[in-house]
């Protein structure tokens, strides 16, 4: 258990993470675009402290629907996106700068210690026939250390392999998310969570520098955890602009799929994983009259 003690020092830190990189940032007009900022030593600092938050939580749950569940465990694959797709305005327009030297691509996760319904009705489909797969650090620090990855795109709900780069060429972590909201035209107020008391004033231009790894804070119910890798898009070849996501190779130890994968609570039953802990206890239909009545949603 993580003590009041421990907790205040983590705030402390990000405080002053971020006082030291907003500092750097003031200091440096000469700093134009994102690439600038991403060889500062305080950006490195800041990213170093969330990705060592970010692989030491006990749960990584990754909501979807019933189909793209069972795409990722019968492939033994997670994909991860350039982000161009996500339902998150913001993140979409900020996981990927344009001017940056680099293309990510990522997986958002929730390390959330329960089950949540908003995240069941936000990513499980329309039809209630979602599914969860809840990660372990060692399953996913295993995938993180493969020898080489496959970077493509899907077309016709197909991956279409166009590069394979190796390990040592490519950034793989995972982020612990950070929570903001405005508090005027020129200020925004960073934490690791709305609840957190250790709160950190950034300027406008320091705060589009870390965009990438924030969200507004009324998505801090999420408890995001992000699996980012970065790669350079000289390293990723003429065909940059059409790699859109990369494959994760995933080895699953035994009994994983019976003891960390999760049908909906309101699944229609036919599903083949375990009941959400939530089965019975709660009930909606966001598919009334809507048509989409199939299960492999």
């Amino acid at each position: 258990m993580i003590t009041d003690a421990e907790i205040g020092k983590t705030g402390k830190k990000l405080k002053e993470l971020l006082g030291d990189f907003e500092l750097t940032i003031s200091a440096n007009d000469w700093l134009a675009h994102s690439e600038s900022f991403e060889h500062l030593g305080e950006y490195d600092a800041l990213l170093s402290y969330l990705a060592n938050k970010g692989c030491n939580h006990q749960n990584y749950r990754h909501y979807a629907t019933r189909r793209r569940i069972e795409t990722i465990i019968n492939e033994s694959a997670l994909y991860l996106t350039d982000g161009s797709s996500w339902n998150d305005t913001f993140d979409r327009e900020r996981f990927n700068p344009p001017f940056s030297g680099f293309k990510r691509f990522g997986a958002r996760l929730s390390s959330s210690t329960e089950e949540s319904v908003a995240m069941w009705m936000l990513y499980g489909g329309h039809d209630g026939n979602g599914a969860m797969i809840n990660f372990d650090r060692d399953t996913l620090r295993r995938a993180m250390a493969a020898d080489r990855y496959e970077f493509g795109e899907f077309r016709n709900g197909k991956f279409e392999l166009i590069a394979v780069i190796e390990r040592k060429e490519i950034d793989i972590s995972l982020l612990d998310v950070l929570y903001f909201k405005s508090l005027g035209e020129d200020e925004i107020e960073i934490r690791r969570s709305m609840g957190d008391d250790a709160r950190v004033r950034l300027t406008r231009r320091a705060f589009d520098v870390i965009a990438e790894v924030t969200k507004h804070g009324s998505w801090s119910y999420e408890k995001e955890v992000r699996l980012v890798a970065k790669v350079r898009k000289l390293t990723l070849g003429t065909k940059s602009s059409r790699i859109t996501c990369m494959r994760i190779p995933l080895e699953f130890p035994d009994g994983f799929v019976e003891d960390r994968v999760f049908d909906s609570p309101v699944s229609d039953g036919t599903g083949r994983y375990s009941d959400s802990v939530l089965r019975g206890t709660v009930d909606w239909d966001l598919c009334a009259g809507c048509g989409l009545r199939n299960g492999n949603q």
